[in-house]
């Protein structure tokens, strides 16, 4: 009996899965949109006065990214020179548990994570015993370049 009912469940998951289409060639455009306007509220809000004064340099670098679904595409990275320092924003990908896209911060002295939930972006603060995420704004973007960055 339960074999039946198991049975019944999953070709009724099948049938229902079949109904969904997911356009994923306009997900991607949607996280690689996303990613770009990222970086331009970074660099045009949050740290605009320190490139304007020269403590910033920015560039820009593209990364192949292969995803399943979506294929292979590419996606800017945003690398941030400060001194002879470097910070590197690094895309991960757009399918990922718990949110719709991950950034990768790097730099000397360790890495941190961005996330895009629905609300905007996120940084991870915390991943354990339960994961803590604070809103993207220029405060906790200094804490995060403090934590990759050497004091």
């Amino acid at each position: 009996m339960a074999d039946n009912k198991l049975s019944e469940f999953l070709r009724d998951k099948k049938t229902k899965s079949a109904d969904v289409t997911i356009n994923w060639e306009a997900k991607r455009k949607v996280w690689v949109q996303a990613v770009k306007d990222l970086y331009k509220e970074i660099t045009d809000r949050y740290i605009a006065s320190a490139i304007e004064d020269g403590s910033v340099k920015v560039s820009s670098k593209d990364k192949q990214i292969t995803e399943e679904y979506i294929g292979d595409y590419t996606v800017p990275e945003l690398h941030l020179q400060v001194g002879n320092e470097r910070v590197v924003f690094s895309p991960k990908g757009m399918n990922i548990v718990g949110a719709s896209g991950r950034i990768d911060l790097s730099g000397d002295m360790g890495e941190g994570t961005i996330i895009r939930e629905d609300h905007g972006w996120a940084i991870v603060a915390a991943r354990v015993p339960k994961r803590k995420v604070i809103p993207l704004n220029e405060e906790s973007l200094l804490e995060a370049l403090k934590t990759v960055m050497r004091q």
